[in-house]
């Protein structure tokens, strides 16, 4: 069951009830029409002839024993009523009705088709028939030639109605010329025509009775076989509804759990998934769910990095408002007191305390004025202009431009750039990101080292970038540490100003980039990547 659908195992139990209660209504509706079938059967044909098979035995019978008990001295009665007894006749209305009863014996084609036939009527009327058409009689008394006599000259024998007739006949002339001897001999030919047609009519009846038994029999099953029929069906129906609530049940238990994961989704626990089992309905919404879910914490995931870009922005937004006043506020007094110490050391004579002390104010006002210049221009960007540039003619400049300082300082630059690595860029822009780069490298190595400075091609099928990294051989950056270190006016160092990494940072997501810490390719050093799009990727 598990291959079908939910509305499919509801389709499949109700094509079940149906088809069972189809059944039992067409096999009641069969077994009805049977029995009304059987009801007027008989009540209008067998019935009647029963009647009527009973009424023409007891008469014959009756005419059979007063003839019997007949005297000679009551033939003048039996004479007259003799012509009464109309055997044949009787036998002509009987055999009517037996044709009636064989043509409505059949009940409708749907009752024979469901319930099945009948029990067949008898042949019934043959026996009759037969006596109908019978010349037995006639050819028995066409041979008796001591009867022949009373018969008359005109006597022939063609059929046993016809010699019934004859001896009626002769039974009345017997009579009136006072010939009681022949009269009682015809009256035993008469006896015995109207008992032969008696028994034939209570043979017949004994048959009708039988048939009559043999239906009502087959009746009785038929309305037994209903009350099955109804009860199975029934029952079917019954099992089918408890079997379709425990597989409903048991199909929709995994809705509870998927309700429940919702709940806690909803409280705030966004890893919540559905399990995606069961009914295919189910499945599907479960799998609907888990997608919403999904697309949801991305979402909130994005929202919480655009809320940290904004809180970065106004950050630095604020950086730049102080940089733009402590520029205003400290550029022109640092200018003078460089100039004024400058005046004074010309002024002074050949003293190294002096001179010493004179050149230690000159290095500071210098580092301030480095410090206001790098507030300026984070608050003050100049206007981004990207071209297509070669990345291994960039770095190498770079590499060059730093070579001496990094030389005096015993560092020494290794620069490494793929064949045709390019990228659209503005080249001040990341000139001055890779140079707060190489500048922190050869500060976190006081005693000398290397920098490495590489350019390579990178990215995932469908997302070409290029990669720009920047190592060094100190001693690295601790772990608890990198997630803080392109914020504002964070600093590891006791001079730092905590704004160089954040300009890098706000260089390569302009370009469309981002930037972040890894793990070193040539040491334990701190390792720094600028992920860019590639030419075309934007």
């Amino acid at each position: 069951m598990h291959r079908f659908s939910l509305s499919t195992r509801i389709f499949i139990a109700f094509a079940i009830v149906v088809a069972a209660f189809g059944t039992a209504a067409a096999y009641g509706v069969a077994t009805t029409m049977g029995l009304r079938h059987e009801l007027g059967f008989l009540r209008k044909r067998t019935v009647p002839l029963l009647r009527t098979l009973r009424d023409n035995g007891l008469e014959l019978r009756g005419f059979d024993e007063a003839l019997q008990r007949a005297a000679p001295h009551d033939l003048d009665w039996v004479a007259r009523f003799v012509p009464n007894a109309r055997p044949f006749r009787r036998l002509d209305g009987i055999l009517s009705q037996i044709g009636a009863l064989h043509e409505d014996a059949r009940p409708p084609r749907l009752v024979r088709l469901l319930v099945g036939p009948p029990a067949p009527v008898p042949a019934i009327g043959q026996d009759l028939v037969a006596l109908r058409t019978s010349r037995d009689a006639a050819m028995r008394m066409a041979r008796d030639t001591a009867l022949l006599p009373l018969l008359g000259p005109r006597f022939e024998a063609a059929t046993d109605e016809v010699a019934f007739s004859s001896l009626v006949t002769a039974l009345q002339r017997a009579v009136a010329d006072k010939r009681y001897t022949d009269a009682a001999r015809l009256v035993v030919e008469i006896r015995r025509i109207v008992r032969r047609i008696h028994r034939g009519v209570e043979g017949v009846e004994r048959q009708l009775e039988s048939a009559l038994n043999d239906r009502f029999a087959q009746a009785q099953q038929s309305e037994a076989r209903l009350g099955i029929v109804v009860a199975s069906s029934a029952a079917i129906a019954l099992l089918v509804a408890v079997i379709v609530l425990l597989v409903m049940v048991i199909t929709l238990r995994p809705m509870a759990a998927l309700a429940e994961v919702v709940r806690r989704f909803a409280a705030g626990e966004r890893t919540a998934r559905a399990d995606t089992g069961g009914a295919a309905e189910i499945r599907q919404l479960a799998v609907e769910y888990n997608r919403m879910a999904d697309a949801l914490a991305e979402r909130e995931r994005e929202i919480a990095a655009q809320r940290e870009d904004l809180a970065r922005s106004e950050r630095l937004a604020t950086l730049g408002h102080m940089a733009a006043r402590v520029v205003h506020e400290i550029r022109n007094p640092l200018s003078s007191i460089g100039l004024n110490a400058e005046l004074l050391a010309d002024e002074l004579d050949d003293s190294d305390e002096a001179r010493e002390l004179l050149n230690a104010i000159g290095a500071e006002v210098e580092r301030l004025r480095n410090i206001t210049e790098g507030y300026l221009q984070r608050a003050r960007p100049t206007p981004q202009i990207e071209k297509r540039v070669t990345l291994s003619l960039l770095l190498t400049r770079l590499a060059d431009f730093a070579r001496a300082e990094l030389a005096e300082r015993g560092v020494s630059a290794h620069v490494s750039a793929q064949d045709g690595v390019s990228a659209d860029i503005d080249p001040r822009m990341l000139r001055q990101a890779l140079w707060n780069l190489v500048r922190n490298a050869w500060e976190a190595m006081p005693d000398g080292g290397t920098v490495w400075v590489e350019a390579r091609h990178g990215g995932v099928p469908g997302k070409a970038e290029v990669i720009i990294a920047v190592e060094d051989s100190g001693p690295g950056i601790p772990m608890e540490l990198r997630a803080q270190l392109f914020e504002p006016f964070f600093t590891t160092k006791e001079t730092g100003t905590g704004v160089g990494l954040a300009l890098v940072q706000e260089v390569a997501r302009s370009h469309g980039g981002q930037v972040g810490v890894v793990a070193g390719q040539h040491g334990d050093g701190a390792r720094f990547e600028i992920s860019l799009p590639a030419p075309g990727n934007h």
